[in-house]
């Protein structure tokens, strides 16, 4: 995604989360949904940063089937985000997934 894409995603999506991820997601009219991240500075050095990215991209491909329409997600982890095992924020992720995927269906 481009940076006019997330801008437009964080203008006129709807916004989802939890105490440790902020997820804004719009309906993009299509059937394959994208997946964006933005990872601050302020959450950690570089390395700590990929690490959050690699394993937040496995979470959606694992579960990007409970998504029935195509929808543009952009992802930031709030810094109450301490656990960065797949298992953790894939339970998370699913939870959030479900919301979307109900309200857009609507």
């Amino acid at each position: 995604m481009k940076r006019k894409e997330f801008q437009h995603v964080f203008d006129n999506g709807e916004r989802y989360g939890n105490d440790q991820l902020k997820i804004y997601a719009l309906s993009n009219g299509g059937s394959v949904s994208r997946l964006g991240l933005v990872v601050g500075r302020k959450f950690g050095n570089a390395p700590r940063r990929n690490r959050f990215k690699r394993i937040l991209r496995e979470a959606y491909r694992l579960n990007k089937s409970l998504l029935s329409s195509g929808a543009d997600i952009v992802v930031i982890p709030r810094q109450g985000l301490k656990e960065l095992t797949l298992m953790t924020i894939e339970e998370k992720f699913k939870i959030i997934l479900t919301q979307i995927n109900n309200k857009l269906k609507k």
